[in-house]
């Protein structure tokens, strides 16, 4: 079977024994299609939403070759410099035609280089290139007849991994400040760009704080709002980077925003009819369940209707279940790579927590993971270390799977949150600064450091 010799060769996906001809399929899902479903020579492969049309039909033979309208795809001009444009051709066996896989990846034969999509982007349009392989999320591709089982690592390289930190004391560079407060940094591998909600000053007779998500582009340097009116704090890329998970405040539920359209939808409302006290920090597990964290920082004069319980849910279908409440303002809040533990800061305990993922997303008894006061958001690293920022000494403590406190992070002062993004992972986020007195007088900063280990970016 024509999907077999490519699974022999490595690429990593199950489902040899299925069909050999269909849809290839990439990053957000999108299906590799023939440009205007054109057999012509040198018609350019680009990624488009699924269709089931003749055009995105491919079939994988026997000799490496990947086949579309009778034409095969075709690395122009049997270039080896990246970004040489992908097209189809007549199939001729050579190496500019013939694919191999490697985990999950489409390497082409006679350049070394992988199937890539241009700019680490899933818009419609976007053309296919080959690039120098990365584990990117635009060169991960699901062959014809095979099923989409993401690795146990997600986007995190193979390791073994070394000390993730430069020194067991570095210090992050500031990007730019000057906004009002900032929080729930996560990365967007699509647009290889870094969202984040920059709350304002509490409005109104409940005092409700509003939000907008903001959008940074390492490239160049840029900050523009994404999404106005938000509502948000933290921040999760879903799963198949088509929306961005939030914890909004503002209605007291959590959200998904459409990256596309901005569309919002509500993904939990209320826990037995009760509503959250205040939804502060997310996570996403590769099943779509979402952890998230309900302090009641956020809650402002809104009545309490959670009797005074903090506490740490879970939402998966649509329905909400508990998993913790007596931990008083848990804050931030963590999944490992492999799915298996969930990490939960305690603002006013002084602890962080961890606890044992089941199969089904729910959770085993919890226990003590480390000691550090002042939690607020963190993140992890392909490692399993855990990264937590401390809102009082403005610093990020990292810790080994074990507990071990291997070094902190500085960042100015009053650190809120870190992410990990970069087209390679190892670039760390950090906000962190000055609260405001009023009037949207708040200080904070964008901060970035280089780690030596990638980062999980849910």
């Amino acid at each position: 079977m024509a999907v077999t010799a490519l699974a022999a060769a490595g690429l990593g996906v199950t489902g040899a024994a299925a069909a050999g001809t269909g849809a290839v399929t990439g990053i957000g899902g999108k299906c590799l299609d023939v440009t205007g479903g054109s057999a012509a020579n040198g018609t350019r492969v680009q990624l488009w939403t699924c269709t089931g049309g003749t055009a995105q039909q491919w079939t994988a033979g026997d000799d490496g070759s990947i086949a579309a309208l009778g034409k095969c795809l075709d690395v122009a001009g049997a270039s080896t410099t990246n970004g040489a444009a992908v097209q189809v051709y007549d199939c001729n066996g050579t190496g500019a035609q013939r694919w191999s896989a490697d985990a999950g990846r489409l390497v082409n034969a006679g350049s070394g280089k992988c199937l890539d999509a241009a700019g680490v982007s899933s818009a419609d349009g976007t053309k296919l290139q080959i690039w120098t392989c990365s584990t990117g999320t635009n060169q991960q591709w699901v062959l014809p007849g095979t099923t989409t089982v993401p690795p146990a690592n997600g986007p995190c390289p193979q390791g073994p991994f070394g000390t993730p930190l430069p020194s067991s004391t570095p210090t992050a560079t500031k990007i730019k400040d000057g906004f009002n407060f900032l929080e729930g940094p996560t990365w967007d591998a699509a647009t290889q760009t870094l969202l984040l909600t920059n709350m304002h000053d509490g409005a109104g007779a409940e005092n409700v704080q509003p939000s907008d998500v903001v959008r940074f582009t390492p490239s160049t340097g840029a900050f523009a709002t994404a999404i106005a009116g938000a509502g948000s704090n933290g921040l999760a890329i879903s799963r198949d980077g088509k929306s961005v998970v939030a914890a909004t405040h503002d209605q007291r539920s959590v959200s998904s925003y459409d990256l596309a359209t901005g569309r919002r939808t509500t993904l939990a409302a209320n826990y037995q009819g009760h509503l959250f006290n205040s939804p502060n920090d997310v996570t996403v597990g590769a099943d779509g369940t979402v952890y998230f964290t309900d302090p009641d920082f956020q809650r402002a004069n809104r009545a309490d209707q959670m009797a005074g319980r903090t506490s740490v849910f879970r939402v998966r279908d649509g329905v909400v279940s508990l998993i913790d409440d007596t931990i008083r303002e848990p804050n931030g809040i963590e999944l490992a790579p492999d799915g298996k533990t969930l990490y939960v800061g305690g603002n006013a305990t002084g602890k962080i927590y961890k606890y044992p993922v089941n199969t089904d997303g729910s959770t085993g008894a919890r226990s003590d993971f480390a000691s550090v006061a002042g939690t607020d958001g963190g993140t992890i690293d392909c490692a399993g270390n855990v990264y937590q920022a401390t809102f009082g000494d403005g610093k990020v403590h990292v810790f080994s799977p074990a507990g071990q406190a291997l070094g902190t992070i500085s960042a100015g002062r009053n650190t809120t949150n870190t992410a990990f993004g970069g087209p390679d992972g190892k670039t760390l986020y950090v906000t962190s600064g000055t609260p405001s007195t009023g009037g949207d007088n708040g200080n904070f900063g964008l901060y970035s450091i280089r780690l030596n280990v990638p980062g999980w970016p849910y």
